[in-house]
Order: structure tokens, then C-alpha cells, then sequence
């Protein structure tokens, strides 16, 4: 194989991966958008996250996994980064009390995403 092949054997694979990771977060979008938009701020579980973390936390998780390994890119918006990788932990290992007004509107939410 060459050098060439080798480069082009490279591109085509992280061009479907891209694809394949575009077609991972249409399902998901598809998902939350069954929810109304009132419920995203809702905390289901009391221990875990309100589901507009996880809105958030799948971009951030697959950031984490591909943009230094497969794509050589860093955050682009490390607040935000941050706040979905890892949330509003509770304090003292008690039950979160974070607030929804603690976390970005669905308009904020989308740009981040996209």
C-alpha cells in the first residue's frame, strides 16, 4: 500500500464515521423530541441528571471520544464541554439541587450541538 492509498484509506474511514455518528445523533435527536420541551428541565430520577443533560452530554461524550483521537480538534466551547461531560454534581454526595434556570435554554442547547 502507499503512502497515497494509506491517506485516502484514512479520509474515507473518518468520513464514515462522521456519517455514521450523524445518523447515531439523528436517533437520538428523534428521541428527545418526543418529549415536550417543558419535561426537558424535569429530573425523572432524583439521583440523576435532568434530561437536558443528556441532550447535551452526547455531544460533549462523543467529543471526548473522537475530536483529539480521530479528528485532532479541541473544545471549541470548554465551559460547555465541561458542564455536559461531567454536569452539576451534588455537593457532599447528596441529591442534586441544581435548578433548571442553572442550565442553557434549548435555543443555547442547539447552537451548542450543531
Amino acid at each position: 500500500m502507499t503512502l497515497t492509498q494509506s491517506h485516502s484509506n484514512s479520509r474515507t474511514r473518518r468520513v464514515r464515521l462522521l456519517e455514521r455518528l450523524a445518523e447515531a445523533r439523528d436517533n437520538t435527536d428523534a428521541i428527545f423530541r418526543i418529549s415536550r420541551p417543558e419535561v426537558l428541565y424535569d429530573r425523572p430520577i432524583p439521583e440523576r441528571h435532568r434530561i437536558v443533560f443528556y441532550i447535551g452530554h452526547l455531544e460533549a461524550f462523543d467529543w471526548n471520544l473522537l475530536s483529539d483521537r480521530a479528528l485532532s480538534l479541541r473544545p471549541f466551547h470548554p465551559a460547555f464541554y465541561k458542564l455536559f461531560a461531567f454536569g452539576i454534581d451534588p455537593l457532599g454526595g447528596g441529591l442534586p439541587n441544581d435548578r433548571p434556570s442553572d442550565w442553557l435554554s434549548l435555543e443555547e442547547l442547539s447552537r451548542y450541538n450543531a
